[in-house]
């Protein structure tokens, strides 16, 4: 079976789809790795679950590595780096006008700026991390730069 190791490149986007975007209102950290994990995942650290028996891994560096591991111990590993953007978010004030989910009980996969699908978690403090599919990161880089100026950021 092939991998299609070419929709896979890492590291990711060379190209980063937030590029035309001013960033100041978010970090574009887009290149992390990202993995779709399918199984038991109670033994995988770090591992963001995303549904029953599905989780997703953000890996800083070469994916390969971890891939093999996670699937010579059983998992069905997905590289998602290239399906999903990531942006990091400063501030509750801001998130709390960008979703309507509850910030205590992330990780939650819910609506997000204006209501893209997005999976959403808190990293330290104020800060968050927010994935949303490729196709529509420009849009939702957007969003965060036009409601942060509207808090007169």
């Amino acid at each position: 079976m092939s991998r299609l190791a070419f929709l896979s490149p890492h590291p990711a986007y060379a190209v980063s789809p937030l590029r035309h975007v001013r960033a100041d209102a978010f970090r574009d950290v887009s290149a992390l790795g990202k993995l779709e994990i399918r199984g038991e995942l109670g033994a995988i650290p770090d591992v963001i679950p995303i549904g029953p028996g599905r989780g997703l891994l953000v890996v800083d560096g070469d994916l390969r590595e971890t891939s093999e591991r996670l699937s010579a111990a059983g998992y069905r590993v997905y590289d998602m780096t290239a399906a999903f953007v990531a942006l990091e978010v400063e501030g509750e004030d801001l998130m709390r006008r960008l979703t309507e989910l509850d910030l205590e009980a992330l990780p939650a996969i819910g609506s997000f700026a204006r209501g893209t699908r997005a999976l959403i978690e808190r990293r330290n403090g104020a800060r968050f991390r927010v994935f949303v599919p490729h196709e529509l990161g420009h849009y939702v880089a957007e969003v965060i730069v036009d409601t942060a100026a509207g808090l007169g950021r």
